[in-house]
């Protein structure tokens, strides 16, 4: 049976590899009862999954995905705008951020920020405009934000230095344009130009206590309805969400089974979770810019593992982290990996089954 949930207004709502790496994985040779006292022994391994029960602070765990990674994290995230619409698509090593936001935005399109912290790759592309709201979700991740342009209020809100930022309208990086595209769907930069300016700024000098999510560890796995096929209607476009048992991912289409492929690689983009967030916009100006409040709280839904799990979401602050709990008010626990989280407005459509 397939679960539909329409919001309506009012209503509630360097480059570093990531590691599938060596991992010291902790086998257990013996448990001593007596005293609650553990005792491991230490071998070779690779964790491409679920980290033991035991868990994460002796290891180089990601806060944003689970997973293990080789050699130090950097002191903040990426958060990069990621076009999204017509001539854009497919994008490049969209496949390769830890987490992908897509938002509404103006012209009844949507918007992608992605999230790099684990792995940046050598260039990322088509880049766009940023908005408030992307401004936002940088100060909740301590990140620093890159962009092509920007509406006047997040020109504003960038000016007063919230946040370090990178954006081709007054930064010495060079941009470049792509042939194969048109603009303005066709503006890139290389990784190298960025950590250039990370470096010069020092703005990975100083380690930042960024968000963390809660993940599934050992044999633990998360109980709700069935869910393993996931529609999200935008007000002019489309995506779905298909899950496969036997690699326990999510294959993302468009507009009906269009196949969503990462420019580079040529394979569907895949990811561990889906996350959607309810909010609410309302329409600022002529052009259709929105304003979206994103510590307004509302409802949400994880999918992970096959399954739908309900539950809401708060934010105290700008610079807070958004939590996300369950109905029985436990947060959110997501299977380590890859998150795609959609922000739905009042004008989005979600069903499953």
């Amino acid at each position: 049976m397939r679960r539909t949930d329409k919001r309506k207004r009012g209503r509630r709502t360097g480059k570093k590899r990531m590691s599938t790496v060596s991992l010291l994985v902790i086998i257990m040779a013996a448990a001593v009862i007596a005293g609650g006292v553990g005792v491991f022994a230490m071998g070779g391994g690779t964790v491409t999954g679920r980290l033991p029960d035991f868990h994460m602070k002796d290891a180089n765990v990601s806060p944003l995905t689970g997973q293990v990674y080789e050699g130090e994290l950097p002191a903040r995230p990426l958060i990069v705008s990621i076009d999204n619409v017509g001539d854009a698509v497919p994008q490049s090593n969209l496949s390769k951020a830890d987490l992908v936001y897509e938002f509404p935005v103006e012209g009844l399109q949507t918007r992608l920020q992605a999230v790099f912290y684990g792995e940046f790759p050598e260039f990322f592309g088509p880049i766009r405009s940023t908005r408030p709201y992307f401004v936002d979700l940088t100060r909740e991740y301590k990140g620093i934000f890159l962009a092509h342009g920007w509406s006047p209020d997040a020109r504003k809100y960038l000016m007063s230095d919230v946040v370090p930022y990178i954006n081709a309208m007054n930064t010495d990086c060079s941009f470049y344009r792509v042939s194969d595209k048109t603009a303005p769907h066709n503006s890139y930069i290389k990784w190298e130009e960025v950590k250039k300016k990370i470096d010069s700024e020092g703005w990975w000098k100083d380690k930042q206590d960024i968000r963390s999510f809660s993940f599934l560890s050992g044999s633990a796995s998360n109980q709700g309805e069935a869910a393993v096929s996931i529609d999200v209607k935008y007000t002019s476009s489309k995506c779905e969400f298909s899950y496969d048992e036997k690699s326990g991912k999510y294959t993302r289409t468009i507009n009906s089974g269009q196949q969503y492929i990462d420019k580079e690689t040529g394979k569907s983009i895949e990811v561990d979770n889906v996350l959607v967030q309810y909010v609410k916009s309302k329409v600022l100006d002529a052009k259709g810019r929105l304003e979206i409040d994103m510590c307004a709280g509302g409802d949400a839904i994880l999918f992970t593992g096959g399954v739908a799990v309900k539950g809401t979401w708060t934010r105290d602050d700008l610079d807070s982290r958004t939590i996300f709990k369950d109905e029985s008010g436990s947060e959110f626990r997501l299977t380590p990996g890859h998150t795609w989280v959609e922000i739905a407005d009042q004008n989005c459509e979600l069903g499953y089954k």
